[in-house]
């Protein structure tokens, strides 16, 4: 056989194994399957949120799919293990397949979608979700309705390893309805984000002020008094001056003076006048 026909066959197979695993374990919160080849046969992993319906009562349940497994699509001595998923909130196939099965129920596509919405947004283990319904969601002609909240990142490598990307398939009498689910992980680390240390911004600060406080101590030392050099006919001047011959200034009346005080101020000043002027 050629490789590239094995490997072509090996994912058909794969695919319908997905399909029969999910529409047999809708319920149980299905979140995607493992296969690994081993010495011993073939390790198949069941990832979902409730284990107990996978296994079923005494192992009845998960004994019926390992037959169906070996049976129909011929995998050499299957061995079957559940795998609980923590977080079953966050995980984008659980809340996908979700949807589906709500739609399917005949539950408005509104409402169904934001019900998901704010379910993995209350988790607080995601930064940002995106919904995808497409299909003849109302109609007899096909749309898309997207739901988003919080932040997506679209490219780049924060698209590849942070986005959990699920996706599911609704049957309806009007047509398949596609559901597409991506989750941003909050623990996902990126470049771009910013955290302030506080503790280390406090010691910043207090040893900025400290070193103002001595600047300004130092400053004030280093002032001293100027002293302005007088000259020597300003000193004579200054000794000139006696302090008997300063009189005492006395109060300046602010009355007005009557008008022949006035005429007899002026006469006297004209006789002054004429006397020194004959002198």
């Amino acid at each position: 056989m050629p490789l590239a026909k094995h490997f072509i066959e090996q994912g058909i197979k794969l695919m319908q194994i997905n399909e029969y695993l999910r529409s047999e374990l809708v319920r149980a919160g299905f979140a995607g399957v493992d296969l690994q080849k081993t010495p011993l046969g073939v390790r198949i992993t069941l990832k979902t949120s409730r284990p107990g319906l996978v296994i079923g009562k005494g192992g009845k349940r998960i004994q019926e799919i390992t037959d169906v497994l070996s049976s129909v699509y011929e995998l050499e001595s299957p061995q079957v293990e559940v795998e609980e998923v923590k977080n079953p909130d966050v995980n984008a196939q659980i809340m996908a397949e979700r949807l589906a099965y709500s739609l399917d129920r005949g539950r408005h596509y509104r409402r169904a979608g934001y019900y998901i919405l704010r379910k993995v947004m209350d988790s607080g283990l995601a930064r940002g979700v995106e919904i995808i319904i497409s299909g003849k969601v109302t109609s007899q002609r096909a749309r898309t309705q997207i739901f988003r909240a919080g932040i997506m990142s679209k490219s780049g490598q924060p698209a590849q390893d942070g986005v959990d990307k699920g996706v599911a398939q609704c049957i309806q009498k009007s047509g398949t309805l596609g559901v597409i689910v991506k989750v941003m992980r909050a623990d996902y680390v990126q470049g771009d984000g910013v955290k302030v240390n506080h503790q280390a911004l406090k010691t910043a600060q207090a040893k900025i002020s400290s070193n103002l406080e001595k600047t300004r101590v130092e400053k004030s030392q280093q002032i001293e008094e100027i002293e302005v050099p007088i000259t020597k006919e300003a000193r004579d001047l200054i000794d000139d001056v006696d302090e008997d011959d300063i009189t005492e200034i006395s109060d300046i009346s602010l009355e007005p003076k009557y008008e022949n005080e006035v005429v007899d101020e002026v006469k006297d000043n004209k006789k002054n006048n004429r006397k020194k002027s004959k002198k």
